[in-house]
């Protein structure tokens, strides 16, 4: 058996040199053209599926990057992911904050991010009672009703927001005619302008606002260890953050968790709803902003009438749609500067006692500081909204002699004579004049609270002044 592989052998090689020579060389020419031929037609076929894998590749990009890297310069483009990320805290529930076009958004009271915005609003209450009840059955003083003045404003914010978003489709859509009326941005840097201020807002001011909660509870876990009531420290800890909860009920892990997920929420809309009144400031300025920089284009330069009578009537739109957004978040505005200014002059009265701990002094002055910075901010940025409506007449006051016209006079007095600015309820306007008023308010109210200041005891377990 072992000789049949060996006869195989010699059988194939004796008739391969049976053949002629010419037969051989035949053979050898047509294999090696046939490996070449094989060769060539994997070659051309991976190639060309190279090219069809690119091309698709190329298409599926650049569809991508028009469609969602590209900005189109609009206001509800710019801050559909702020509107996005105030959701997952029940706030502002409208459908269609992420689309391309206002048209898409859409308001339902049955809808799931509804639901959960009227049950944070439920909880918000039950808390704001339970504090209430707490703070009355004990001596009341300026710093002791903090908490009601904190849960107070919370629960007029998201009543004022839920009424908001019942408007805002209509308000997204007035605003988006508007913007095509205007001059249009002729570069992709100035489309990408105003989403990245508005975007930069509100990654800096989320991320100072979460920086201050870790320290609050670093605090409140030091404070908790002076303080301990029972040996199990989570739930010392639970029962010094959520102490309206456990003082008329029970400890329990679920009440523990809801005030801490109340607790939670309600510290992201006190930070948002300054942080909302400077993004809608940001949109408006922008708008008065890309009307200013057409008139720099032709600043000195002769225009016929026609032009100035446009470009009046698109400042007039620009200044119906400021009154038209005041009266929409006047309320939230109003409710953001006395909340600040409230929380101020109790920070400051508390900064001339002794701080407890170097943990605590962290976190008091970090959460100072960031108040004071934070008012700042919603102030100058709400002011620009103002300085920008005034900037047009300084090109109006470039027009040669002899192109000056009715047009031209009438749209300087409309500048000179309107106060365009966003404004508290109307009983203040946003306007640079407003940060000086506001920090003489400060002042005055400061040295009146300290004829009556007496020192208090941080470390009193009686009273929840960990904060």
């Amino acid at each position: 058996m072992r000789l049949l592989p060996k006869l195989g052998r010699k059988f194939r090689r004796w008739k391969k040199f049976k053949k002629s020579p010419l037969l051989r060389k035949l053979d050898l020419l047509h294999e090696t053209a046939r490996k070449r031929a094989f060769l060539e037609t994997s070659q051309d076929y991976i190639s060309r599926l190279q090219a069809e894998c690119d091309e698709n590749v190329v298409t599926k990009l650049r569809d991508k990057t028009r469609d969602q890297f590209l900005y189109n310069g609009t206001f509800h483009e710019a801050v559909g992911k702020v509107l996005l990320t105030a959701q997952f805290f029940a706030m502002m529930p409208v459908r269609g904050v992420t689309a391309k076009h206002p048209s898409s958004l859409s308001f339902s009271w049955l809808h799931v991010r509804t639901c959960c915005c009227l049950l944070f609003i439920t909880s918000t209450l039950i808390d704001l009672t339970l504090t209430i009840f707490k703070v009355l059955d004990g001596p009341i003083s300026f710093n002791n009703i903090k908490p009601i003045i904190f849960r107070g404003c919370i629960l007029l914010v998201c009543m004022t927001a839920l009424n908001l978003a019942r408007k805002w489709p209509e308000l997204m859509m007035h605003w988006h005619d508007i913007e095509q009326d205007l001059p249009q941005y002729q570069t992709q840097k100035e489309k990408w302008r105003m989403a990245h201020t508005i975007h930069m807002v509100m990654l800096v001011g989320m991320m100072l606002s979460f920086a201050e909660h870790l320290l609050s509870m670093i605090s409140a876990i030091n404070y908790a260890s002076v303080c301990n009531v029972t040996d199990d420290p989570i739930r010392n800890f639970f029962m010094l953050t959520n102490d309206e909860i456990f003082y008329f009920m029970g400890y329990s892990p679920p009440l523990a968790l809801w005030g801490k997920l109340q607790n939670v929420y309600s510290t992201f809309i006190w930070n948002y709803m300054d942080v909302f009144v400077m993004i809608v400031s940001v949109g408006l300025a922008a708008k008065f902003r890309q009307l200013n920089d057409n008139l720099l284009k032709f600043k000195g330069m002769h225009m016929p009438p026609s032009y100035w009578s446009e470009r009046r009537i698109q400042y007039r739109n620009i200044c119906g749609l400021c009154g038209k957004m005041d009266n929409a978040i006047s309320l939230i505005t109003m409710v953001s500067f006395s909340n600040n200014l409230y929380f101020i002059c109790v920070q400051l009265l508390r900064s001339l006692n002794q701080m407890p701990s170097v943990t605590h002094a962290v976190y008091f002055y970090f959460s100072l500081i960031f108040l004071i910075g934070r008012t700042l901010a919603v102030s100058l940025y709400a002011a620009s909204v103002h300085d920008e409506s005034r900037y047009s007449l300084r090109y109006l006051r470039c027009v040669p002699k002899d192109s000056w016209c009715s047009e031209t006079k009438r749209f300087a007095d409309e500048i000179t004579s309107d106060l365009v600015a966003l404004s508290g309820m109307k009983f203040f306007h946003l306007t640079r004049k407003l940060v000086l008023s506001v920090a003489g308010t400060i002042v005055t109210y400061e040295l009146v609270l300290i004829q009556f200041h007496e020192d208090q005891n941080l470390w009193d377990c009686d009273q929840s002044n960990y904060s």
